[in-house]
């Protein structure tokens, strides 16, 4: 994808800084849909948190708008092996998937990550190195099954899952090349 790319009536760009800065408010709102996480706008600015680098944040996300308003955006970076069996290897990592709940339901997100795939297929790691593959984590309940559907109709498979206090999360995995 060179700068843009049309499916249906939307319009699908590469998550610049700047257009994050721009659309700052949309993007917190589109991703405070997701159930269990919280966004500042700070947050989805960063670059980094915790011991963990976004490595090529603004190459690898997509944003999707109908007219001059976002409706869908992926966020993903370049995530450094952790060695265990969540993060066995370097991993181009999707963070946060999310559609504006009035445009779900029309094949936004399949055409979204379909359109991700091709194009971080084509651009490859970046920063790090390795066989290209992908990692998710999602909640694992019921209300987010139709999610881990979807990663799995993409060929992705649950790698192990992950405890929190209030929540169980499913890794799942696709290895490419």
């Amino acid at each position: 994808m060179q700068g843009t790319k049309r499916f249906d009536s939307y319009l699908l760009k590469p998550l610049s800084k700047d257009l994050a800065i721009k659309y700052v408010k949309q993007l917190n709102s589109l991703l405070n849909q997701i159930p269990f996480v919280t966004y500042t706008t700070e947050d989805v600015l960063a670059e980094s948190k915790v011991g963990r680098e976004f490595y090529g944040k603004w190459e690898h996300s997509l944003i999707v708008f109908d007219g001059n308003k976002p409706v869908a955006v992926i966020i993903a970076y370049e995530r450094k092996s952790e060695e265990n069996e969540q993060y066995p290897a370097n991993t181009i990592y999707i963070n946060e998937l999310a559609v504006d709940e009035h445009y779900q339901r029309k094949g936004i997100a399949k055409n979204l990550l379909k359109s991700f795939f091709e194009y971080n297929d084509r651009l490859g790691f970046i920063f790090l190195d390795g066989s290209l593959n992908y990692t998710v984590q999602t909640s694992f309940s019921d209300k987010n099954q139709y999610v881990i559907d979807l990663y799995k109709s993409f060929g992705f498979a649950q790698r192990a899952t992950k405890q929190y206090e209030d929540r169980t999360d499913v890794v799942m995995g696709l290895k490419r090349y």
